[in-house]
């Protein structure tokens, strides 16, 4: 009797406890789903209006004369998307008919219902690329307004969206994909401010490889005294991304305006400079670039005359030993040869630890878990511009009306990946991005650019 007495007792206390356990889980459960919708249905702020310019918006009429009327832009986006003839669908690429009515929506953008919340479909696309719903024939009219007023929301739940997605598969227990080997756990999880990030990304000093690190003194290479640009100071400064976007954007004259002009890896300007200008005064790389025959990066005259920061990613706490023998790309002896032939070339390595902490100011603002790889040249460029320069605009970082499926103004590549991220963090990036600019709805949703005041005018 006493035994089937405490086998009795035992069962009890196991289903209790079972049931306990069983609770906790469906709470735990619950209130995550309520933060996921809480963020993901959030309105953004009322956006500014068209009409009400600032001095940012008077300095951009000045370049307008010579762009085409929007009319044109709408006929060369819709020659393009009958070209394309697909859009981003789920996890991949997919064919799917168009409406036939220019400026109807889409069956696939997703509107608000009546009733209860739902939880999102986070395989499904919330905003459609190639779409000229968005694109104003005027931009001093309330129907602009509210074009861009609904293609920033659907950006900005996009940005969720992708972010909610790389979360789950993180929470999936595929850390395999955790290829640098990032130990870091973000306990600070209240909501930052503009001026939190601003001061964090501050924080992040420029740091490159220098003549007396090792291992690179006793293996001979000759890198410049100088630190970079020799840490020259600008007034404006212009980061032009690849985007495709930029292909018919007519902003070439407005970017040559700039004192400082940023391009990245590859990018032509010839052929483009209608678009994206013709200057260029400092180049960001990936070491692909670098170390890759075909891209002839000690023979090509786009990489000669300007300042050059290279990157190369090592794992999170590797040192420069590690990174040097242990290369995602071998750029090291290609650049060892360009400082013996080029002696004065301004083309300096970033170590890669300063990686790793941009990585983490992306995660310490962002409530979701993000991809363990280091930021992308974009954001490097960004971060390295607000280091020195008073004022930053960058181009088509965080996506105007004009977002398209193409990956780059001068290639015929698709692939939705190059505008919300498939291995960079891209859509906390320009989500961030987005939170730190201080111009108009007008400027960054229809013409094309973000402005972010320097690093050096933070109060920290």
């Amino acid at each position: 009797m006493k035994a089937a007495a405490m086998s009795v007792w035992v069962f009890i206390n196991l289903l209790c406890f079972g049931m306990c356990g069983y609770l906790y889980l469906i709470w735990s459960q619950y209130w995550m789903y309520i933060e996921r919708q809480r963020l993901f249905n959030k309105s953004p702020s009322t956006p500014q209006r068209a009409a009400t310019l600032t001095g940012q918006d008077l300095y951009m009429e000045k370049y307008s004369s010579n762009t085409p009327s929007n009319n044109t832009q709408l006929n060369a986006r819709k020659n393009r998307r009958s070209a394309i003839g697909s859009y981003w669908s789920g996890s991949g690429l997919t064919q799917a008919k168009t409406s036939s009515s220019p400026g109807r929506p889409s069956n696939n953008i997703v509107r608000k219902t009546q009733g209860s919340p739902r939880f999102p479909n986070i395989h499904k696309p919330v905003l459609e690329l190639d779409s000229d719903r968005y694109m104003c024939d005027d931009y001093l009219t309330p129907t602009c307004d509210s074009q861009t007023a609904e293609f920033k929301q659907m950006l900005l739940k996009e940005f969720h969206r992708v972010l909610m997605a790389d979360s789950k598969v993180y929470r999936s227990g595929l850390e395999s994909q955790n290829h640098y080997d990032v130990k870091y756990e973000n306990v600070n999880r209240k909501e930052h401010t503009k001026e939190d990030v601003l001061c964090a990304l501050k924080r992040v000093a420029v740091q490159t490889v220098t003549a007396k690190d090792e291992p690179f003194a006793r293996l001979g290479f000759r890198i410049p005294p100088n630190p970079l640009q020799e840490n020259k100071v600008f007034n404006t400064c212009a980061v032009v991304t690849n985007a495709g976007a930029l292909l018919g954007s007519r902003l070439g004259e407005f970017i040559d305006s700039h004192d400082m002009i940023l391009r990245f890896n590859n990018a032509p300007t010839v052929n483009y400079t209608d678009d994206v200008g013709s200057k260029t005064t400092f180049r960001v790389l990936n070491s692909q670039v670098v170390s890759k025959p075909e891209l002839k990066f000690l023979k090509d005259p786009l990489y000669k005359g300007i300042s050059i920061l290279i990157w190369d990613p090592a794992n999170f706490s590797s040192t420069l030993e590690d990174w040097y023998y242990h290369p995602d790309f071998p750029l090291f002896p290609v650049y060892k040869r360009l400082l013996d032939t080029r002696p004065r070339a301004d083309v300096h390595l970033l170590k890669p630890q300063v990686l790793w902490s941009l990585w983490a100011v992306l995660q310490d603002s962002s409530p979701y878990r993000l991809r363990r790889n280091p930021p992308s040249s974009g954001f490097i460029g960004l971060w390295f511009a607000l280091q020195r320069c008073n004022r930053v605009r960058a181009f088509e970082y965080v996506p105007s009306a004009r977002a398209t499926r193409r990956c780059h103004y001068y290639s015929t590549l698709d692939d939705p990946a190059c505008t919300l991220g498939a291995w960079h963090p891209l859509a906390q990036e320009k989500a961030l991005a987005e939170r730190i600019r201080d111009n108009s709805d007008l400027n960054v949703f229809q013409r094309g650019f973000i402005d972010i005041p320097g690093l050096k005018h933070a109060v920290c």
